[in-house]
């Protein structure tokens, strides 16, 4: 059995073995969703026979790599790495050490990494093997569970029997004293280093907590030593800003890259409906959307005023992930959740998404100072909406509708997959564009959405919807074209019907709501 189910699936797969047998600099590849670039690149990895480091930005997304259908069908058993921290007993967590690094694939995450490097291949040896993969590897730029691992806590401090003081000393004592666990000690030698590159580092300094913390601009750059690599590969499905990998590289430091490096889209994969009704009630376009629904908020605050206003939607708790959340959605059901554009795949086919605010990062604020660079928060943005449009393009018979109500899409520029740009940018981004002639029921869905399910001639408004039709303003027989709002409106049967008994152009609208206030 062919074990790609497309010529773009195979063309990742092939992309990435020849890097391997190459090496001729950081491979940058950015595989569109649905094209199936984890099979893609586990296949490679497979025929490989190198000692290899897959990478993963978190423990959950281990987890699901490991438990695959794709890892099973190209037969490439892993082991996966985890930290101390995830164990009880310290000879528990060695043991579980030493299998995972005798393992020919090691699964493990971007923190582990960092931590390797700095301590030269003697914390997981990562570093030290032939060949490093970091998938998902656009969350590397902002690095944002970093933050967490680059503080020393006073306790840190105490168990290490060292008061703090002054920084400089304090971490050069930290670093002399016996017994630090391995984390520890890189987190004081990452901090070192930043304070020796201010190019990209903002601080480093005590915290509120009576620690040391790194605050910094490109937390990516910590991956610097390791992103230069001829052995290393990135892959995602949204490496790219506005089509090229410029951002990417400037956020990881990296100069030249691999000539397989490049951008791979399914020709096919799923359809898309996109509806920019900009300024609407979340409520009013959540209850007459399709179900399921996905709605992503920009902070669980939001969400949860926005739950409280849809009973019986499901909410994603702060403590929880958007994979798990979903597992309590019902078939026609609305989950609200906070960023739903990041973590696992959701178990649910989402008809249709809503998002109410476009995902901008927070102004970063330190010694009363925006930090932030608007140019890297739009970037962020756009990365994040790519994600969140991703969620609806899972199969390759997907059909989902994307509500976007922030007006400030239009600062992004590109976010959609190419394969759909070309109908967006018809559509002035503004309206929804159809390629279909016939009467899609999608047509239907969004008139009704826009201009509420009434007869826009009599004003009859039906004890059911289905008794309203939708009335092309110029008539579909003229042939095929783009249809858009503009050119259709809602009609009960009766007025849909008198509106065609002229021919070939119909009964125009001003002049059948003149004919139904004569009968009144």
């Amino acid at each position: 059995m062919d074990r790609f189910r497309s010529t773009e699936q195979a063309h990742f797969s092939a992309l990435v073995a020849s890097h391997i047998r190459e090496q001729d600099g950081p491979l940058l590849l950015e595989g569109g969703t649905g094209l199936g670039k984890t099979r893609a690149y586990l296949a490679a990895l497979a025929n490989s026979g190198l000692s290899v480091a897959i990478v993963l930005p978190t423990h959950q997304l281990i987890d699901q790599l490991a438990a695959s259908a794709d890892r099973a069908a190209v037969g490439l058993e892993v082991t996966a790495f985890r930290p101390a921290a995830r164990f009880e007993r310290r000879a528990d967590y060695l043991a579980a050490r030493d299998a995972a690094m005798a393992g020919r694939v090691m699964l493990c995450t971007a923190a582990s990494v960092i931590i390797d490097q700095r301590l030269r291949g003697g914390y997981n040896g990562a570093t030290a093997r032939d060949y490093i993969l970091f998938d998902e590897a656009d969350q590397l730029p902002q690095a944002a569970a970093l933050q967490r691992d680059l503080t020393i806590t006073a306790e840190d401090l105490k168990a290490a029997g060292i008061p703090r003081g002054d920084m400089r000393p304090t971490l050069e004592a930290l670093l002399a004293a016996r017994h630090v666990p391995p984390e520890v000690r890189a987190r004081a030698l990452i901090i070192q280093e930043a304070l020796s590159e201010p190019a990209w580092r903002h601080k480093a300094g005590p915290d509120d907590d009576g620690g040391i913390a790194l605050f910094h601009h490109l937390p990516g750059r910590l991956l610097k030593p390791i992103a230069n690599r001829g052995n290393v590969a990135f892959v995602s499905a949204t490496l790219s800003i506005a089509g090229t990998f410029d951002d990417f590289r400037r956020s990881l430091g990296i100069g030249a890259i691999s000539r397989f490096s490049g951008r791979i889209e399914p020709a096919k994969h799923g359809a898309l409906r996109v509806e920019t009704p900009v300024g609407a009630d979340p409520v009013d376009i959540v209850m007459a959307a399709e179900k399921p629904c996905l709605v992503a908020m920009a902070s669980h605050q939001e969400a949860e005023v926005l739950a409280a206003r849809l009973p019986g939607a499901v909410a994603r708790a702060p403590d929880e992930t958007t994979a798990e959340a979903a597992r309590s959605v019902p078939p026609n059901g609305t989950l609200i959740a906070a960023g739903a554009w990041a973590g696992l795949d959701t178990p649910i086919r989402w008809a249709s998404i809503v998002i109410p605010r476009i995902p901008f990062e927070r102004p970063q604020v330190l010694d009363d100072k925006i930090e932030s660079r608007y140019i890297d928060s739009r970037n962020v943005a756009v990365r994040r909406m790519r994600q969140v449009v991703g969620r609806g393009l899972r199969t390759p018979d997907a059909d989902c509708a994307i509500y976007i109500l922030d007006e400030r899409y239009e600062r992004l520029g590109q976010f959609l997959p190419d394969r759909f740009q070309q109908s967006w940018a018809e559509g002035a981004r503004t309206e929804v564009t159809l390629s279909e002639a016939e009467r899609d029921k999608a047509i239907r869905r969004a008139a009704l959405k826009r201009y509420g399910c009434k007869c826009h001639a009599c004003g009859l408004v039906p004890p059911h919807p289905s008794i309203i039709e939708v009335h092309h303003l110029n008539p579909i027989a003229e042939g095929e074209r783009k249809t858009k709002l503009e050119d259709v409106i809602p009609l009960c049967a009766n007025c849909h019907r008198l509106a065609h008994t002229r021919r070939p152009a119909p009964i125009p609208l001003a002049e059948l709501q003149a004919m139904a206030q004569a009968e009144k």
